[in-house]
C-alpha cells in the first residue's frame, strides 16, 4: 500500500492513463490459471442450519463474488492495455510486449487443500495446456500445497490472502509470491496495540490449527514475548465442531483471560464466538476486548445468533489494508464500478450467484471488507502477473526457462496498483514497508441489523496512528468501559 503523501505521482499517471494498445502484429497467448474462493466445503458441518448452493459445498456471499470478478476484470485490462487502474498497463514498455492471457483454468477451491491441489494436478496431466502462471489459492493451507506441486513444474504462483509466514521460505516454496503482507506485519500491529495503545502486560490467542492460525500465533507471540514483554496464552482449536471449540474456549476461560486474538477464518470464528458467547468467556463484565483479524468479514458475523452479535458488537478487527480512500487508483475504480460490464469468462462463475451485471450495478465494493481488502489484492496479483510476463519474456514465444524468468523478475521492481505500491522482496513476500494495517472497530447497526467496519487507526512505520487524534473506541457489548486484561492473577 503506497505510503500518503506519494500519491501524486500516480494521480500524474492516472491523468494520462487510457485504454491502450498492443503495438505488436501478433500476440503470445500465456495460459493462466486462477484458483478462487467461491464456497466453503466445510461449512455445511460447521453451520449446519445453512443449506449447500453450489456443488455440494456453501456458496459464499457477493463479496466473494467482487473478487473473482475483479480477477477476470484485471485480465481484460492487462489483455487490454487498460492503465485506467494499473497506468504502467499502458505503458510503451507493455504496448512493446506481445503476451496477453488465456484462461485456461478457472476454479474453485471450495476453502479445501486437497480440492486445490486435485485441480492443479488435473491441469498439469494436461501438458499442451496447463497454466504456465497461477494466481491464487486465498488460503494458506491451500497456497502451501499448491506452490509445492507448481515448484516441481517450475510454474509461479502468487497469491492475494495467504499470509502464513511459512510461505517466505524460499527453498521450500521457490516460485511462490504474494500481494498481501505476510502476518509478521499483522502480528506486530496487534502486539503494539495491546501492549502501546493498550498498556495490557498479557493477552490470549486462539487459533485455527491449519497453516494460517498456526503460523500466525506463533509470530504473534514470539513478537509479543520478545519486542513487547506480554505473556502470552495460546488456545488450539483443532476442529470447528461444537465438540471440538468447546475444550479450547473452556480453558481459556479457566484461566481468566480477557483479551482475546482470534486467528481463523469466517465461518471458524462464528463458532468461537459462538462458544465464547456460551461458555462466558467473552464477557460484558468487566468488559472484555475480543480482536479478530481479515479472516472475518462482516457479512460473516451476520451469521451468529442474537446474543453473539450482542456480545461481538465493539470488538476490533486489525487487518492489512487493500484500500486506501486517498488512492487514486481505488478512487476511479470504485467510480467506475458500476459502469463494467462482465469481463471474458464471467459466465464460468456460479450460476446460483447473482448476475454480474447485478453485482456492478448493486453491490457498493467501496462499503464491502471483502471488495477493498481482498479483492484489491486479487486485482493487484493478476496485474503483478501480467507485468512479470512481460518482463520474463517481452516478445516471442516462451522460453523453458520462463518460470524461473518470472520469478527473477520481481527483483528491484514496482508498480502502482488498487493496492499502492506493489513490490516483492528476495522471498517474494510483499515489502514490508509497503504495507499499513486498518483497525476497526466491529459496530452492529441496530437499524439494519448488520455490522459495519468504523475505521479507527492506521499502522504505518511501526506506529499506531488514530483518525480523531486520540484512541476513540468501543468494546465488547458496546461498552465504553476500559477492557480488564485477566480476571484472576496468573499461576506462579
Amino acid at each position: 500500500m503506497q505510503k500518503q503523501g506519494t500519491w501524486g505521482g500516480a494521480l500524474a499517471l492516472l491523468c494520462c492513463a487510457a485504454a491502450g494498445a498492443h503495438n505488436v502484429q501478433h500476440l503470445s497467448q500465456v495460459p493462466i490459471g486462477i484458483l478462487q474462493r467461491w464456497t466453503d466445503k466445510h461449512a455445511v458441518h460447521t453451520i449446519p442450519h445453512q443449506s449447500p448452493a453450489h456443488m455440494g459445498a456453501f456458496l459464499l456471499d457477493i463479496g466473494w463474488q467482487s473478487v473473482a470478478l475483479s480477477s477476470l476484470l484485471a485480465v481484460q485490462h492487462f489483455n487490454n492495455r487498460d492503465g485506467r487502474f494499473v497506468p504502467a498497463f499502458s505503458s510503451p514498455e507493455m504496448r512493446a510486449c506481445d503476451k496477453n492471457w488465456t484462461l485456461t483454468g478457472l476454479v474453485d477451491t471450495q476453502s479445501s487443500s486437497l480440492v486445490a491441489t486435485r485441480h492443479i494436478v488435473r491441469w498439469f496431466d494436461e501438458h499442451a495446456s496447463h497454466p504456465h502462471v497461477i494466481v491464487g489459492p486465498a488460503r494458506s493451507s491451500e497456497a502451501g500445497a499448491v506452490a509445492t506441486v507448481a515448484s516441481a513444474q517450475n510454474v509461479p504462483v502468487i497469491s492475494y490472502w495467504a499470509t502464513a509466514p511459512e510461505l517466505s521460505s524460499s527453498p521450500r516454496f521457490p516460485n511462490f509470491m504474494r500481494t498481501i503482507p505476510c502476518d509478521r506485519g499483522s502480528a506486530f500491529a496487534v502486539c503494539s496495540f495491546w501492549a502501546t495503545e493498550m498498556h495490557f502486560s498479557a493477552g490470549a490467542v486462539v487459533y485455527a490449527h491449519d497453516a494460517y492460525g498456526d503460523g500466525f500465533k506463533s509470530v504473534l507471540r514470539h513478537l509479543c514475548v520478545e519486542k513487547f514483554g506480554m505473556r502470552i496464552q495460546t488456545f488450539e482449536v483443532d476442529g470447528f465442531t461444537e465438540d471440538a471449540v468447546a475444550s479450547p474456549i473452556a480453558a481459556l476461560v479457566a484461566v481468566g483471560m480477557n483479551v482475546v486474538h482470534v486467528i481463523a477464518t469466517g465461518l471458524e470464528v462464528v463458532c468461537v464466538i459462538e462458544a465464547a458467547v456460551a461458555q462466558g468467556a467473552l464477557r460484558r463484565h468487566p468488559t472484555s476486548l475480543w480482536t479478530l483479524t481479515d479472516g472475518i468479514s462482516a457479512s460473516d458475523l451476520g451469521l451468529l445468533s442474537i446474543a453473539a452479535k450482542d456480545a461481538i458488537d465493539g470488538s476490533v478487527r486489525i487487518a492489512a489494508q487493500g484500500a486506501n480512500d486517498e488512492n487514486p487508483l481505488w478512487q476511479r475504480f470504485v467510480q467506475e464500478w458500476s459502469t463494467f460490464t462482465p469481463p471474458p469468462y464471467s459466465d464460468r462463475l456460479p450460476a446460483n450467484w447473482s448476475t454480474s451485471e447485478s453485482v456492478f450495478s448493486d453491490f457498493d465494493i467501496n462499503a464491502s471488507s471483502i471488495g477493498r481488502d481482498i479483492a484489491t489484492f486479487m486485482y493487484d496479483a493478476v496485474a503483478a502477473a501480467g507485468f512479470l510476463a512481460c518482463r520474463a519474456a517481452p516478445q516471442g514465444p516462451l522460453p523453458t526457462t520462463f518460470g524461473a524468468n518470472f520469478y527473477e523478475a520481481r527483483r528491484n521492481w514496482s508498480f502502482d496498483g488498487l493496492t499502492g505500491s506493489v513490490s516483492f522482496d528476495e522471498n517474494g513476500d510483499r515489502v514490508v514497508a509497503s504495507g499499513t494495517w486498518s483497525l476497526s472497530n466491529v459496530l452492529l447497526d441496530a437499524a439494519t441489523n448488520e455490522f459495519e467496519l468504523v475505521l479507527k487507526a492506521v499502522f504505518d512505520g511501526g506506529r499506531w496512528v488514530w483518525r480523531a487524534g486520540k484512541r476513540d473506541l468501543v468494546y465488547n457489548y458496546r461498552s465504553t468501559d476500559e477492557p480488564v486484561e485477566q480476571l484472576q492473577p496468573p499461576s506462579p
